[in-house]
């Protein structure tokens, strides 16, 4: 086969196979005259019948391409995945926010549940990877040892360079807090609670939270603290009780009578969580104390079963808003961390009393 055919033929093979793809432009004279081993005159009488058959086209000064328009790599279809922890109630509005968010951006969007052991998780952070998931949202295991056991998770989530975004609470320790974060500011909430508390007459608070240790125990006790402060009432340890590792059906009672034990009683309990409240409300059945008219009782978080068997008074949290804005932060690009807290509303409803009884000396 002569030279000039052999060239023509080893281009078009070229072509058709798409290692020449559409709108690609081909090496130049001198380059295919050296790797084909053949003369520039050559090279030229090949293209030249390239172009004569419509195979590809001469642009004067720039050089030949392959004819047709450019065919476009194709571009991963995007998705958001919702990391949660096994045994975990979902909240459908976070859900719903999610899905939202992700469709706007043209996303996919699942669920899968995680466990704490590491070597699990990484199973699954390398899997997402080998299927191009943009990124995840992940809301935490809330146990002991809550930082480490969450910490060591984000380790593999930025180890594989897989982008998330923790809601819920943040994973954080000395006030230093990993990663980006979207949730609810339950600081605000506690002290525009005692805030309105205060103008309905309250002057003794006690609180109840479970696991000290997590940030958003932390930041609802310092609203507590900071706005007890603000309106020149005392601050009494005594009245402020941390939940013992007991069973989640347990979980309030034992420091409601420990509290409602004491000398000079409070008039209100604030619960860091509905389920706290909806026990210490059955607690006070036993106990023979009326709520409201002798005990005040909020809750957090607004939880639909509570609220209806409770009448509960609670702290309704922006839980559609934050899934949405979860998502929102994994296609926005940024420069540094984003840490967003997110306003919450008070609901008052029959768990809580305009004109407080002050429980008497050894009612107990």
């Amino acid at each position: 086969m002569a030279p000039q055919q052999r060239l023509f033929e080893e281009l078009k093979r070229r072509i058709a196979a798409a290692f020449y793809p559409p709108g690609f432009r081909l090496p130049t004279e001198c380059a295919l005259a050296e790797e084909f081993g053949v003369s520039r005159g050559t090279v030229r009488r090949a293209l030249t019948r390239l172009i004569s058959e419509g195979i590809i086209c001469s642009r004067h000064g720039v050089g030949c391409f392959v004819a047709g328009k450019p065919v476009k790599p194709e571009t991963p279809r995007k998705s958001v995945v919702f990391l949660y922890p096994e045994s975990t109630l979902l909240n459908s509005m976070t859900l719903s926010g999610m899905e939202s968010a992700a469709l706007r951006y043209d996303a996919d969007f699942g669920l899968r549940a995680i466990s704490s052991d590491p070597e699990r998780t990484r199973k699954v952070v390398e899997y997402l990877k080998r299927e191009k998931t943009t990124g995840v949202v992940f809301i935490p295991f809330i146990q002991n040892n809550y930082y480490d056991v969450n910490s060591r998770l984000l380790d593999i989530f930025e180890f594989h360079e897989l982008p998330y975004v923790v809601i819920d609470t943040p994973i954080a320790r000395g006030g230093v807090i990993r990663g980006d974060f979207v949730g609810q500011d339950g600081y605000s909430a506690m002290r525009n609670l005692v805030r309105r508390l205060v103008e309905m007459g309250h002057r003794r608070f006690a609180s109840i939270r479970v696991f000290p240790e997590v940030y958003s125990a932390n930041q609802r006790l310092r609203g507590i603290i900071d706005e007890l402060a603000a309106q020149q009432l005392p601050v009494e340890p005594e009245l402020h009780r941390v939940i013992d590792d007991v069973p989640l059906a347990e979980q309030g009672r034992q420091q409601l009578r420990e509290i409602m034990s004491l000398p000079n009683p409070p008039s209100v309990v604030l619960c860091s969580y509905d389920i706290i409240a909806m026990n210490v409300i059955d607690e006070c059945k036993k106990l023979n104390i009326r709520v409201p008219e002798q005990l005040s009782i909020t809750g957090f978080g607004d939880t639909f079963y509570y609220v209806d068997l409770f009448e509960l008074t609670s702290v309704r949290q922006p839980m559609r808003a934050i899934g949405e804005r979860a998502v929102e932060l994994l296609f926005e690009p940024a420069a540094g961390r984003r840490q967003e807290f997110l306003e919450c509303e008070l609901i008052f409803r029959a768990t809580t009393s305009e004109q407080p009884s002050i429980l008497k000396k050894g009612v107990l």
